[in-house]
């Protein structure tokens, strides 16, 4: 049987449309989806597993030879063929083949598969559209403008306006989204980024003011206390280590693994110096001094990705043990960074490293995805007993306490965790999930932390995106989705610190699971920025919003706001406190209040997506406006949600969207991608006036005589 495999459907788990995946026996895969006239196409990396367990569950399926609706599952492995409706459908295992499809094309959504399963390949980043914001700099009208890989700039609000500052295309910093604010009497520039990144200057002097980097989404994590400060680590495929406290979330700095990212993080102390492991993709480790930021040793060995990491404390020294793709266990002492043993044993990828007692020895543990789970002799470093576990996929290892002693809590592909006795691999006890799934609930995730009144806990993150804390086989809490499948957690000192699939970290107090503030980025192109009253509001295609300290940065909230993506965004008032609205591709808008975070009505009932959004007084009633897709807008009540009207005019969507008050009167205007900007009477509904320009409208600003147009080719009045 051919190594190449190629599956089609007509319909899936993921939204209508058609899927074509190809997968080959070296783990190539590649997905392509289409549904509504746009494709999606994306390329991974899967593990050699994944094609092994395909192949052999196709070699043990009677082939037919084709045919079937053009509609239906087809699946082919070189000369042979399965189809649906044919007397040979497809089998079973095509199941696994739409979960990875769907783990790659929406990643934010539950994975029914392992999160070491698959690595993303790299994309290019698209070219930015162009963007543009209208403000003020030195109490003059101003507006900044990005296009699309040619840097951004501020000018004055005139017709041919002169320059303010500018960047190029060699800045860096391909924008998306762009604002401008004045807070506290100083005049604010903020940039969003392709990666993520955000950032924001004094618009006067041109100076930095603070700003997140982009490129870095946090799958992996780890936490520690170094000098009597609670801290987490975060790393990501692409970009560095960060480095943050936990109770503030203040970013204290980033460790420079030169854009390589992290597979795998931990903490260790040796000899009284805090330090930090951080494992690459190409199977590189580094290790830093965690107070100094100073990296100590870089070690070589592994030829694959690095999937787990475990360190062993001893007094004056450390181990540190590292597995991955290569399936090959090292130990490396950690106060010198030399070599000290290679374990082999295990026939598939190590996804578990935990290291345990036994007779007053140490003992390293292991797990993989060849099912088993294997012990080894630290000091001989040799192997001393293996067992397995029933054919899953294992996927992390722990060490709890269990009775007088202790066992090993090894998770796997179905959500369970199995205790073992690490001498004689008797199976003790098996906890599994409750509450309702939708599928398979893989666990991905496992580490072992004490209680503040001295019990044993065991925090497991899932590909649900849940995280459960366990306390003797009994769940102490759940924690929700947020952010997508978590992918790897970490706990210290009262702290949960989780990183997903999609980049995001989540933070939480380990005694009730109350979150925490965390200074991460968007794991995303940045979508929409606003500035408030003394904040600075993001919003990205990760659908995060996230809500800053605009002088400082200090994160304040982060909001899980729609999960196809932020489209639009606007802060206005509401009583006496400011509410957030914003839009997504699930063609909703959602109201929050801007300074707790609660979540306010849900608006509904719209036909295609909001691309624009502005607050405005309808009726002596507070209302939110949207301008969609399709060229509407709408008002909706914000404290009921209900429709009140609609603006007629246009069938081009809409870009921008600007509400006045205008001697009692409230004015509404809108530009358009058919570069024509109307005019309405909010209270009447009625149009007064439309005109076609020379250029696509971003920006809008009511002036004592007219309006104030930003396009690309800069500003215009009317």
């Amino acid at each position: 049987m051919s190594g190449l495999v190629e599956f089609s459907v007509g319909a899936t788990q993921l939204p209508g449309g058609r899927l074509e995946l190809t997968l080959d026996q070296a783990g190539a895969l590649r997905v392509r989806h289409r549904s509504g006239g746009t494709e999606v196409v994306r390329a991974a990396t899967v593990d050699p597993a994944v094609p092994a367990r395909v192949l052999n569950a196709l070699r043990n399926s009677e082939p037919g030879v084709g045919g079937g609706a053009a509609e239906a599952r087809r699946l082919v492995a070189g000369e042979l063929t399965w189809a649906d409706g044919t007397g040979t459908p497809v089998p079973g295992i095509a199941r696994l083949l739409e979960a990875l499809a769907g783990q790659l094309i929406r990643p934010e959504l539950p994975g029914q598969l392992p999160s070491d399963l698959v690595q993303l390949a790299a994309v290019d980043p698209a070219e930015a559209a162009p963007t543009a914001a209208i403000g003020t700099v030195s109490g003059r009208p101003a507006f900044a403008l990005a296009v699309g890989g040619r840097g951004f700039g501020l000018a004055e609000l005139a017709d041919n306006g002169a320059s303010l500052g500018a960047s190029d295309a060699e800045a860096g910093l391909l924008p998306t989204a762009v604002a401008l604010g004045r807070i506290v009497g100083q005049d604010l520039f903020a940039v969003g980024a392709q990666d993520g990144a955000v950032q924001v200057w004094d618009a006067t002097t041109g100076a930095l003011l603070h700003g997140t980097s982009g490129g870095e989404g946090a799958q992996v994590v780890a936490a520690a206390v170094v000098e009597g400060v609670p801290l987490a680590f975060s790393g990501g495929r692409d970009g560095e280590v960060r480095a943050w406290r936990a109770e503030d979330g203040k970013g204290l700095g980033l460790l420079a693994v030169n854009g390589r990212g992290a597979s795998a993080l931990v903490h260790a102390n040796c000899a009284g110096i805090d330090l930090v492991a951080a494992a690459g993709g190409d199977g590189t480790i580094r290790v830093w001094d965690a107070a100094a930021g100073a990296r100590l040793h870089l070690l070589v060995g592994h030829t694959d990705r690095v999937t787990s990491l475990a360190v062993l404390s001893l007094g004056d020294q450390a181990v540190l043990a590292s597995g991955g793709v290569d399936r090959e266990i090292r130990l490396w002492d950690l106060a010198t960074g030399e070599p000290l043993a290679v374990l082999a044993g295990h026939s598939a990828t190590v996804t578990g490293l935990a290291f345990t007692e036994l007779a007053g020895e140490p003992l390293l543990a292991s797990c993989a995805l060849d099912g088993t789970v294997r012990t080894w002799d630290v000091y001989q470093g040799t192997g001393r007993d293996g067992w397995a576990t029933g054919g899953a996929w294992l996927t992390a290892l722990a060490v709890v306490r269990h009775g007088d002693g202790q066992a090993l809590a090894v998770g796997d592909e179905r959500g369970r965790i199995r205790l073992f006795d690490p001498a004689t691999g008797t199976l003790l006890a098996t906890w599994e999930p409750t509450g309702p799934a939708t599928g398979p609930r893989p666990l991905n995730a496992l580490a072992a932390a004490a209680g503040s009144d001295g019990s044993q806990l065991l925090a497991a993150g899932y590909g649900d995106g849940t995280v459960r804390l366990w306390e003797g086989g009994l769940e102490r809490f759940q924690l929700a989705e947020d952010g997508g499948a978590v992918s790897s957690v970490a706990v210290t000192d009262g702290l949960l610190v989780c990183g997903t699939v999609t980049g995001a970290v989540r933070c939480h107090r380990l005694a009730d699971g109350a979150p925490l503030s965390v200074p991460t980025p968007h794991t995303g192109p940045v979508t929409c920025l606003a500035f408030g009253e003394s904040t600075l509001v993001s919003a990205g295609a990760d659908g995060v919003v996230r809500v800053r300290r605009a002088l400082d940065g200090t994160p304040l909230l982060r909001l899980a706001a729609h999960q196809q993506g932020v489209t639009a965004l606007a802060i206005g008032p509401q009583g006496e406190r400011p509410l957030l609205a914003t839009a997504g591709g699930d063609r909703t808008v959602r109201l929050w209040d801007a300074v707790s975070g609660e979540p306010g009505a849900v608006l509904t009932g719209l036909t295609a997506p909001v691309a624009a959004l502005a607050f405005a007084t309808h009726a002596g009633r507070p209302v939110v406006l949207a301008g969609t897709a399709d060229g509407a807008v709408r008002a909706f009540d914000t404290e009921d949600g209900r429709a009140v009207t609609e603006l007629a005019g246009g069938a081009a969507r809409v870009r921008t969207l600007v509400c006045q008050e205008m001697d009692g009167e409230a004015l509404v205007a809108a530009g358009d991608e058919q570069d024509t900007v109307r005019l309405w009477h909010l209270g009447s509904s009625t149009l007064l006036n439309e005109a076609p320009l020379d250029r696509l409208p971003l920006a809008i600003s009511f002036t004592e005589t007219g309006l104030y147009v930003v396009g690309p080719g800069g500003a215009i009045t009317l």
